[in-house]
């Protein structure tokens, strides 16, 4: 019997998704909803999906789905998945997971009511060269890693004020859009939310930080510097230094290779592609928990979702930046 995906939002992480999953056997994209109707069909006839909705409830009420995707702009992410849970649905919510915390909070409590899977839609932790560092990692390759050096910038085109990435109503800035992958991945990499943390941003004219620097520290001195930036292209480059030698990753929120180099030897270089889109390795582990009657992901666990918000919260209150609402 094949997993029934539903998707929420058309925008370009959507049709990314789509793609991804098309190669997926065993699994259908049966419906799509958005607040428009064209833009539904639309996207419905690009990727060949039988049904689309130009109202969300009227798909979550209408369709025989095992699971929801959502992929609309942060600020909608809470109510979106509230929705769905309601309704009965699991849901793979894009991340940013939510605003804040709090709103994390209160659908991670819902989901766990109501016995319905969760989790935060952070495709990087799936894919397989992510999945070979976690293994790296845990069999000690390069000793216990002591800093972490991450960073995702880029320079936009001339971005307008109601534009998602500078749109303060849509929840948008460096942070949330960027920061969020070299803040999970530092989670992901030391296991723990940082015991210290400290930060700079830009903040632009429309209230959202443009540009902004993460420093963690943790119990056992290992470090971590950050940066996101959509006014600023930098390398997409994490490098990790151990007590035994050191990773380079490179576009290491997609990352097809990594480079080993251990105390005394030659750098070791592993190829570890991906195909299609890189989507479809997310996709998988949610029809798995569920196949396994599972409704929480242990790769990606609603308590690592919810520290991560805490994080991203305690960055935003250090430079007493808050979005319409809080």
């Amino acid at each position: 019997m094949s997993f029934r995906w539903g998707i929420i939002g058309c925008g370009g992480i959507a049709h990314a998704f789509a793609r991804g999953i098309q190669s997926l056997p065993g699994t259908e994209l049966v419906a799509v909803a958005s607040k428009s109707l064209r833009r539904a069909q639309d996207f419905g006839l690009e990727h060949s999906v039988p049904q689309a909705y130009g109202d969300y409830e009227e798909m979550l009420t209408s369709e025989s789905l095992d699971a929801v995707y959502i992929a609309t702009t942060h600020n909608f992410h809470y109510e979106n998945a509230k929705l769905c849970l309601n309704h009965g649905h699991s849901v793979l919510c894009e991340k940013a997971f939510t605003v804040n915390a709090k709103q994390a909070a209160e659908l991670i409590a819902l989901a766990r009511t109501k016995n319905l899977f969760l989790m935060e839609a952070m495709w990087t932790r799936f894919l397989p060269c992510i999945v070979k560092l976690r293994e790296l990692l845990a069999d000690g390759a390069i000793g216990d890693v002591t800093h972490l050096k991450a960073s995702f910038g880029i320079r936009t085109k001339k971005l307008l004020p109601w534009q998602r990435m500078r749109s303060k109503k849509l929840a948008g800035g460096a942070l949330l859009d960027l920061g969020i992958y070299p803040v999970s991945f530092a989670r992901m990499v030391f296991g723990r939310p940082p015991a210290e943390i400290t930060s700079r941003a830009k903040i632009g004219w429309t209230g959202v930080d443009e540009t902004s620097e993460y420093f963690f520290s943790y119990p056992n001195g290992a470090r971590a510097e950050l940066f996101a930036s959509f006014r600023k292209a930098v390398p997409h480059d994490a490098v990790l230094t151990g007590t035994k030698g050191s990773i380079h990753i490179p576009n290491f929120f997609h990352p097809h290779r990594m480079t080993i180099t251990r105390h005394g030897a030659a750098p070791e270089t592993l190829e570890i592609p991906y195909a299609p889109t890189g989507y479809q390795y997310e996709a998988v582990e949610v029809a798995a928990c569920l196949n396994d009657g599972r409704i929480e992901s242990a790769v990606m666990p609603l308590a690592e979702t919810i520290e991560i918000m805490r994080t991203l919260d305690t960055l935003r209150a250090q430079w007493k930046m808050k979005y319409p609402g809080e």
